[in-house]
């Protein structure tokens, strides 16, 4: 559980601190490809940190129209701020991207870790703050504008630390029109649409270039 030390979680802790806090109360699920880790609609009774791979969170609305939200790498936590809500119901599925292993912590050992030491507590509604902030973000990325501008907002935003203007979209087209919520072949005419206008450049494989 290497990762698991590393976690935003359990910042400004040693190693040993975090093993006396968790009392072995925790427990390390693994998961092939593909796999659930948990769905739409379950209870979310313990906290999940990735400590090994990649996890996709999707929501799915009664037309079966599926939009993915974000992926997960180590160590990061998977839902925080549902673990306290008064409907802790997760609204979105995850599954398990790459091979995967999850650490799960109950919901009464975080509480009695949160009394123990309150840096764990200042954390994790740091952590909480930071996810509403990206949730915010994302929902305004998906819900305004038009294909292309939502794309080209997206990209903008893959070339925030790159002063070449360079980008490689980490998602198959797919993937990315799961998370607009649009249908493939929609999304592959927005992107034709902004290397037509000279929006963007296509280098190689998914290696882009930001125009303007």
């Amino acid at each position: 559980m290497e990762a698991l030390y590393k976690s935003p979680l359990f910042e400004g802790l040693d190693q040993h601190t975090i093993d006396c806090l968790l009392d072995h109360n925790c427990r390390v699920r693994k998961y092939p490809p593909g796999e659930p880790v948990a769905l739409q609609g379950d209870v979310y009774k313990e906290l999940f940190i990735v400590d090994k791979g990649l996890l996709r969170t999707e929501m799915t609305d009664a037309e079966g129209t599926r939009v993915t939200l974000e992926e997960i790498i180590a160590p990061r936590t998977v839902a925080p701020a549902f673990l306290f809500a008064s409907n802790n119901c997760l609204p979105v599925s995850i599954f398990a991207v790459q091979p995967s292993s999850v650490v799960s912590i109950p919901k009464n050992k975080l509480i009695t870790i949160m009394h123990n030491d309150n840096r764990v507590l200042e954390n994790y509604l740091r952590i909480i703050s930071d996810r509403s902030r990206f949730l915010s973000d994302r929902l305004r990325l998906i819900s305004f504008g038009t294909i292309k501008s939502k794309l080209r907002s997206y990209f903008l935003e893959l070339t925030r630390d790159n002063s070449y203007g360079t980008f490689t979209i980490p998602h198959t087209h797919q993937e990315l029109a799961d998370m607009f919520g649009v249908t493939r072949p929609a999304l592959s005419r927005a992107i034709r649409q902004l290397e037509d206008s000279g929006i963007i450049r296509r280098k190689e494989g998914r290696r882009y270039e930001l125009l303007q």
